[in-house]
């Protein structure tokens, strides 16, 4: 079918991309490590302030998305980024985050509570979350590329998953799936190294395989978003 050709291609496309950003710009791969530690100092110190500690680490974690889909934002854009890309992107998106989280917190909250008490209630409550997961997985690339907030937000993310859920949603698992058993492979492999060295060379790796694998993401939803099947296909006889 000449869909799925055309839908082989874009994968192509975006996954060639996307080696080519990282490789021009591997040292995004530490950025994971640098908000890990900001996350677990946050953790620290909010620790012992109950809910106006969870308040704040929940502003410290948003502000590590930002971040974190600002660097992604510029090597899709722009194929490249750097470190004051870094430092300027925790508080590019964060409005945007926040409430975001907190228009879902809202409902969820709800809902926990009304499932507690009911029979198989957090087998229900896990199936929504699932649910959730897949019509609002184009969440993070609609707040950098759709340039969406608020209710419309989550409105774009479901519409965009809608009408683009195959051609979205499988490579993401496939890819989901081969990195999380290539980092497993690695890790056999530091086996038996200095427990530092393993640490190092497991976070670097893994935040390689996260930087990818966003880039990817990003690179796939420019190609989908506004388009359709159609629309693609037309693209595809075109190109010289």
């Amino acid at each position: 079918m000449k869909i799925l050709q055309v839908t082989l291609w874009l994968y192509a496309t975006a996954l060639s991309k996307s080696w080519d950003c990282l490789r021009k710009n591997w040292v995004v791969s530490l950025a994971p490590l640098a908000y890990g530690t900001i996350l677990t100092l946050a953790v620290v110190i909010t620790g012992p302030l109950g809910m106006i500690g969870g308040l704040v680490y929940s502003l410290v974690s948003s502000a590590c998305a930002s971040s974190g889909l600002y660097l992604v934002k510029n090597m899709v854009e722009s194929g490249k980024t750097d470190i004051n890309d870094f430092l300027n992107g925790f508080l590019v998106y964060l409005g945007e985050l926040l409430t975001f989280f907190f228009i879902l917190w809202l409902p969820m909250w709800a809902v926990a509570n009304v499932l507690a008490g009911v029979p198989n209630g957090a087998l229900i409550y896990l199936l929504l979350r699932v649910g959730l997961f897949l019509l609002l997985n184009a969440v993070p690339e609609m707040i950098y590329q759709g340039r969406v907030s608020g209710l419309e937000l989550i409105v774009a993310s479901y519409n965009f998953i809608v009408e683009n859920w195959i051609e979205w949603l499988v490579p993401n698992l496939i890819l989901f799936a081969a990195g999380y058993l290539f980092l497993d492979f690695v890790e056999s492999l530091l086996f038996g190294l200095p427990a530092l060295v393993q640490l190092f060379a497991s976070a670097f790796m893994m935040g390689l395989l996260l930087a990818y694998f966003m880039t990817f993401r990003g690179f796939l939803f420019s190609q989908l978003h506004g388009t359709t099947r159609r629309t693609r296909i037309y693209r595809y006889d075109a190109r010289s």
